[in-house]
């Protein structure tokens, strides 16, 4: 009983890792790729456990059925199954048999709509420069849109880091970040928010890190203009001498 009972675990861990959850665009088109490891003479896919197509080389000609008709092209040579025009009902499981086999791989499709463009919300009125702490959403109508991600950039230059769709700004960040960006993920798109002020920014430091800016920047040409004038210096003696030979020999 134990070794049946090992064997059925196996099967099973081995199923939930052979189907695949497969996310279309609403609208899109869907290839699935069944990965067959020899040449097909015989395929048949099912959607939702009904035949939507089948082939059977010199038997039976390439047919289409079901509520998929017309929006299905199959690949007779690698088995990939393409959708057009994919439609949230067409959520659900595909299976497929090869040369009369059921391969182990299952589709599990979910359709999904692309996320809208985010906005950055301020939750209370609190968010002022006096304020120890400003609390932040990435809002946006995820609706149809499935699994989402939240990401947050601190500063238009610095990393994505991944976090919940509140933000809470603390009193620590307002010194060091003048802008705030977030963008919400699903598995076919992605977008961002615009930058928000940072309300919490001491006044004036936006100005200091342009004049800080300017001044590197003349930091930067004084040190390449030192280092053109000290290599001219340096070879001088034998731009000189080239000089010389060049006239002598005239």
């Amino acid at each position: 009983m134990e070794v049946q009972s090992a064997a059925m675990l196996l099967l099973l861990a081995l199923q939930a890792a052979a189907q695949e959850v497969k996310y279309f665009e609403i609208g899109g088109n869907l290839n699935l790729d069944p990965k067959p490891s020899e040449a097909i003479t015989a395929i048949t896919w099912k959607h939702k456990g009904n035949i939507a197509v089948e082939y059977i080389k010199d038997a039976v000609d390439l047919e289409y059925l079901g509520d998929l008709k017309g929006r299905l092209k199959l690949n007779v040579t690698t088995g990939i199954l393409t959708i057009s025009n994919m439609e949230k009902s067409d959520d659900g499981e595909f299976t497929v048999e090869v040369n009369n086999r059921a391969l182990p791989v299952r589709f599990n499709v979910v359709g999904v709509k692309s996320v809208p463009e985010p906005v950055l919300v301020l939750n209370n009125p609190t968010c002022y420069k006096n304020s120890d702490s400003c609390n932040l959403t990435c809002k946006g109508d995820i609706r149809d849109s499935g699994p989402v991600r939240y990401f947050w950039k601190l500063g238009e230059y610095g990393p994505w880091l991944e976090a919940e769709q509140d933000w809470m700004f603390t009193a620590m960040q307002k010194a060091l970040v003048e802008k705030i960006i977030c963008k919400i993920q699903n598995p076919i798109s992605e977008r961002e928010s615009g930058p928000l002020q940072n309300l919490l920014f001491p006044p004036g430091c936006s100005f200091i890190s342009e004049v800080l800016g300017v001044v590197m920047r003349s930091v930067a040409l004084l040190v390449l203009s030192s280092i053109a004038v000290w290599f001219f210096w340096q070879n001088r003696n034998t731009m000189c001498r080239c000089r010389t030979k060049e006239d002598s020999q005239a």
